[in-house]
């Protein structure tokens, strides 16, 4: 049974409904005509002439108003239909009409002549009526969910008032039409004709901008981030698609504030090598050590208008798509725009902050917010000012708040030396062991896959451990870099990498001063010798 659709956008209801009410007809027809009365077989002939004429139409009219549309549309979308593709494509119909227009010579033959014709006309039209049937079916159960699907509203609306049109308009031609059946075809040739070149036009007519949204947006997601925001100047309706958050599911600010308007990753460490060596660096003292009073380049500050305008006029839109945040290299980034950002992008999963001169202050109160929930890679190589108390936030973002945990409450600035301290003493045991521990309904984060934290010399075991809570609840960390993490110990790395089932040897980067780390012989050792931009303990910072 054909599933039921509002009969408002049904295209098939109506022309359906007068072709099963011609089979009725004709059927009657010719289960009572008698092939023997050459003035019957006169009178048979011209109506299922009108008939057969207006199936044929009914086809013509199909092909062209509703299969047409609905292969290019399945091509604009890139999907492939066999039944949509072969549709109509062996029809009987005009077998039918040319033998009734041999019918006619019938009419002076022998009766055993007619008795043969009608024999022949029955079962050609029987298998037709055959086939018809299950046609008129599969159209209601096949065509008309793709129309749904991938046609809107409107123009299904506009669709099934012009077959409904083109029947009438047909209706009129073929009544008109008195002559044999052999014009009838041309007839039809010639209309079908007629019905491809306003089809043409009407497709011309109806402009981009009556392509349904998902083929507009399917389009825009092809443009530039410069163009799209020129398009978005265009009119209210591309405004409001062009700042979908589906179009933005990947953003690159710092590219975009430094003249790249593309989508592609650019190596950070190419963008800021020049700049970092010119900059004056600041003396890490607080959370806004980063913010310079030093006068500011004319580039460094149309990059912090960039950052600006873009959080506060687009991403406050668009935020909820954003699934990958890149502001790599981005040196002229605060820590409020930062924050700001991760705020407006609660659904993101990849962040690479990596050679910016973020602070703490990115990461403050984005617990509170359900920011960073689903973070899943997370990039802050050569953020020389993040320190335990940014870790810390970011590790609240990933765990519901655990009680008891040595993670909630510090010991004043202890670090991984302070080992007399009863909350540093047994990290594992405290954070797994106890009847507080996290438990499994209280997690709601996948954990990190990815952690790169090289260069951020300030890190010590504490904020490493308290980022990683929910991780090694999972284990679901694949890769771990800590160059130039010196304050990072043996015993807290080993902690970590017991609980991480995932992580080989080969995916684990660490300070080559740590004594007794995990994998001594076959973990990576530093990776920042001789690289002042990210920062190592074995040069001069």
């Amino acid at each position: 049974m054909a599933p039921k659709f509002p009969d408002e956008v049904n295209v098939f209801l109506v022309p359906h409904s007068r072709m099963k009410d011609l089979v009725g007809n004709y059927m009657d027809q010719l289960s009572t005509a008698d092939f023997r009365s050459s003035g019957a077989l006169e009178h048979l002939l011209p109506l299922l002439e009108n008939t057969f004429s207006e199936f044929k139409s009914h086809e013509h009219i199909e092909n062209q108003y509703i299969l047409e549309q609905l292969k290019q549309r399945l091509k604009l979308v890139n999907v492939t239909s066999t039944s949509v593709c072969n549709c109509h494509g062996d029809s009987q119909l005009v077998e039918i009409l040319n033998l009734l227009r041999d019918g006619y010579t019938c009419t002076s033959k022998p009766i055993s002549e007619r008795i043969s014709f009608g024999s022949q006309l029955q079962k050609v039209v029987s298998d037709f009526t055959q086939q018809f049937i299950p046609h008129m079916q599969e159209e209601e159960e096949i065509f008309q969910p793709l129309l749904m699907k991938y046609f809107a509203h409107e123009e299904l609306l506009l669709l099934k008032q012009q077959v409904i049109q083109q029947h009438e308009i047909w209706k009129e031609k073929l009544v008109a039409q008195k002559e044999t059946a052999e014009n009838m075809l041309a007839l039809l040739n010639t209309v079908a004709s007629e019905n491809n070149k306003i089809e043409r036009e009407n497709v011309v007519e109806a402009g981009f901008d009556n392509l349904p949204q998902e083929m507009m947006l399917h389009i825009f997601s092809y443009l530039n981030p410069l163009d799209r925001t020129r398009c978005a100047q265009v009119c209210k309706h591309w405004n409001m698609l062009i700042y979908s958050p589906q179009l933005w599911k990947v953003i690159y600010p710092t590219n975009w504030a430094k003249g790249h308007y593309d989508f592609q990753y650019r190596d950070p460490y190419s963008l800021v090598e020049s700049e970092w060596k010119s900059k004056s660096m600041l003396e890490d003292n607080d959370d806004l050590m980063s913010d310079s009073e030093e006068p500011l380049s004319s580039e460094a500050e149309k990059e912090i208008r960039c950052y600006e305008k873009f959080t506060m006029n687009a991403l406050v839109r668009i935020g909820d798509g954003v699934q990958r945040l890149v502001v790599a290299g981005g040196l002229n980034l605060s820590s409020t725009i930062l924050r700001s950002m991760l705020v407006l992008c609660p659904n993101i999963q990849h962040l690479d902050a990596s050679y910016t001169n973020i602070t703490d202050l990115s990461f403050k109160g984005l617990a509170s917010k359900k920011a960073c929930v689903q973070l899943e890679h997370l990039d802050l190589t050569g953020c020389r000012y993040v320190t335990d108390v940014g870790l810390e936030r970011l590790g609240n973002c990933f765990r519901s708040e655990l009680s008891g945990s040595f993670y909630n409450s510090r010991c004043g600035s202890c670090c991984q030396s302070c080992k007399s301290c009863p909350k540093y003493s047994d990290p594992v045991s405290s954070a797994y062991n106890s009847n507080s521990s996290l438990a499994e309904e209280d997690v709601f984060s996948p954990g990190l896959l990815y952690l790169s934290l090289s260069g951020c010399t300030s890190v010590t075991d504490f904020g490493l451990q308290s980022l990683l809570e929910v991780t090694m609840e999972k284990e679901s960390l694949h890769y771990m870099d800590l160059s130039g993490c010196p304050l990072i110990s043996g015993l807290g790395l080993q902690m970590i990498t017991e609980h991480s089932s995932r992580l080989l040897p080969e995916d684990l980067y660490y300070c080559n001063r740590i004594q007794e780390g995990p994998y001594p012989d076959e973990a990576n050792g530093c990776q920042n010798l001789e690289c002042p931009l990210r920062g190592c303990c074995c040069i001069d910072q």
